[in-house]
């Protein structure tokens, strides 16, 4: 996994970290001085064991070494043979020597790479410290001989190096560099070796972190670290403490470059979505060992524009943190485009989204559903199946708002949850008109079916075989766009009160619309030589199944509106409106019994012609009575959510 250390060093910035590597380098020292006396007591003590045994253990402590297994090298120490020592763990205890004393090294290298003056003698000391690696062999059987254990641990003055010598050397230089570096704090950010102008731009970039920083809560995110480096300042900016998430930023003149770093390709996408407004030049992002790296260009029309922008750069890295956290949770309950545009609806309007992760992000969900859901939901139900996309959309811009608003404001936990409840509440109650509405799509559809048919049994008596056929045709594709509305409609009806009437409404709807689709097929069955009076006949069949059709697409039309309010004239006018489609059902009786009768006793109508029509008059007056039935269900639904009702 890549580090913070791996990204700086592969942009070229380890300049930003001198201050943080001096002072691991002085660290590194201490731990150093009580190794090289380690393994100089180990070896003395092989030698002359007769003796009490040195006790390290305060050397140990001082250097901040919690291993108490090292407190036990020496008196397990002794001689293998003449010049070779065993001494307990000596192999690991050499691989620490050395990471220490690259440890101390690498401020040096860093600060050479900024001031030219340092780099001869940086140069010196990674050759000797090269050679002093070549010098002690690796420990095979935890076995030191005494020349390496003289390398490492002496100091000599007839000009012969030693670690121990360089060591020395190297602690001298990280003083004279932690002298030099004089870390302050500006406006929240530690800064050292800053001009005027560029202490000008660190406070234009700080003042839009703390813009937004608030939204971050408890984070620790949003260190800020900036040095002046070479012709440019170098801002430097933690996102994350464990993730390889950082951004750095040069300013040189009216140019800044922004080096973005980051394990998540998507949230790389994401800030240049937050910064587009600013036009910037994005080089594509490249792979990075285990992190995406990505550059942007951006040049200033005027001096003043860079910090305008340097401020809005930082006001924006607040949405960064825990994005794909976020992501994922809101991916639970909506589309994963849709969780992508809620992140960004939450930092374009400088809501964010981290209150919603701090203050419990599924968890808050689960139980507003668990306390408003009238029913048990399925396993795996998403919010958009019980909303619909654009409710759920919606009302988790509404969950955004309320945590951290209810964060800002300290309210408690439970507080938090009473209003996320009562904002889903209104969702659920507009999930029942959002359910009428689908079934009202599904009613439309279905009228249009028996407009369509009722205008090719006109057409029977001119025996237009053409059109008898499109219509059959038409209406297999107008089914399957009604079982579509009716399979949407089924996965939330059982997420809303009353849903089982809704549930009785769906099937009616969907048991007429198989009926008609039905219809439309017996009618390329009808012969050409259809008799004058039963054409006449069908068609007034078919013309009291159109105006059933109309009347309930009508009563649901206004079933929707008395979901929001029930006057009493309005509700009276719906009445009406079921009552004379409830007459529809005696008069589609009376013209079906018309009809059979002139089929069975008139002259010349074949028994295949009989089958036929008597089959098409059965389906009419089926779906007819689907029809009417279904808008009793309608009437039953409104009486019962409706005040007074």
């Amino acid at each position: 996994m890549a580090t913070k250390s791996d990204i700086l060093e592969q942009i070229g910035q380890r300049s930003l970290r001198l201050p943080e590597l001096i002072n691991r380098g002085l660290a590194a020292h201490d731990r150093l001085r009580y190794y090289l006396m380690l393994l100089h007591a180990a070896y003395a003590y092989a030698q002359s064991p007769e003796g009490p045994v040195p006790d390290l253990r305060s050397e140990r402590e001082a250097a901040d070494l919690p291993d108490k297994a090292l407190d036990q090298v020496v008196g397990a120490s002794h001689m293998v043979t003449r010049g070779v020592v065993h001494i307990p763990g000596a192999s690991e205890i050499l691989e620490r020597v050395f990471a220490d004393a690259r440890a101390m090294l690498e401020p040096v290298t860093v600060s050479a790479a900024m001031h030219g003056e340092l780099s001869e003698r940086a140069g010196i000391y990674t050759r000797r410290f090269d050679e002093q690696v070549a010098r002690v062999p690796p420990s095979a059987d935890e076995h030191v001989t005494a020349g390496a254990i003289e390398t490492l641990t002496r100091v000599t003055s007839n000009g012969h190096d030693t670690l121990h010598r360089l060591v020395m050397d190297l602690h001298w230089e990280l003083n004279r560099l932690q002298a030099t570096v004089s870390v302050e704090l500006l406006d929240g950010a530690h800064v050292y070796g800053l001009t005027d102008v560029d202490r000008h731009l660190v406070r234009a970039f700080m003042r839009g972190i703390h813009e937004t920083a608030s939204l971050k809560f408890d984070h620790p995110g949003l260190q800020t670290i900036a040095t002046r480096d070479g012709d440019r300042l170098s801002i430097q900016n933690d996102l994350a403490v464990a993730d390889a998430h950082v951004v750095v930023i040069h300013v040189t003149g009216r140019v800044v470059t922004i080096h973005y770093a980051d394990v998540h390709r998507g949230r790389s996408r994401f800030l240049r979505d937050l910064l587009e407004p600013h036009h910037i030049v994005w080089k594509e992002t490249s792979d990075g060992g285990g992190f995406e790296t990505c550059l942007g260009s951006y040049e200033a029309a005027e001096e003043s524009a860079v910090e305008s922008f340097l401020s809005a750069v930082g006001s924006r890295l607040v949405f960064l943190i825990d994005w794909n956290r976020a992501r994922k949770r809101l991916g639970r309950f909506v589309r994963k485009a849709d969780a992508g545009a809620l992140l960004k609806w939450a930092a374009d309007n400088n809501v964010g989204h981290h209150g919603f992760v701090h203050a419990g992000d599924i968890r808050l969900i689960h139980t507003a559903l668990a306390r408003t859901a009238s029913t048990q939901l399925p396993l795996g139900t998403r919010l958009d199946e019980i909303l619909g996309r654009d409710g759920a959309t919606r009302f988790l811009r509404a969950v955004l708002q309320i945590t951290a608003s209810g964060l800002t404001r300290r309210l408690s936990p439970r507080l938090i949850d009473d209003e996320i409840e009562a904002e889903l509440l209104m969702y659920l109650q507009r999930a029942d008109r959002t359910l009428l509405g689908a079934i009202a799509e599904h009613a439309a559809l279905l009228a249009s079916m028996v407009e369509r048919i009722r205008g090719t049994v006109t057409t029977l008596r001119t025996h237009d075989g053409a059109d008898v056929a499109r219509t059959a045709e038409l209406l297999r594709s107008w089914k399957s766009e009604a079982d579509a509305i009716i399979e949407r409609a089924r996965r939330s009806v059982d997420t809303v009160d009353h849903g089982r009437q809704l549930r009785r409404l769906l099937s009616e709807g969907d048991r007429a619309v198989k009926v008609f689709e039905e219809a439309a097929f017996t009618l390329t069955l009808v012969p050409h030589s259809l008799d004058a009076d039963v054409a006449s006949l069908l068609d007034q069949l078919a013309d009291l199944a159109s105006h059933a059709a109309r009347d309930y697409v009508r009563c649901l039309e206004d079933a929707r509106e008395l979901s929001r309010c029930t006057a009493r004239s309005e509700l009276e006018r719906f009445l009406v409106t079921i009552d004379r489609l409830a007459t529809v059902e005696d008069s589609c009786d009376e013209a079906e019994r018309r009809l059979r009768e002139r089929m069975f006793r008139g002259n010349g109508i074949d028994f295949r012609t009989v089958y036929i029509v008597a089959e098409l008059t059965r389906q009419l007056d089926r779906a007819t009575d689907s029809l009417v039935h279904s808008g009793l269900l309608v009437r039953d639904y409104v009486l019962s959510v409706s005040p007074g009702g």
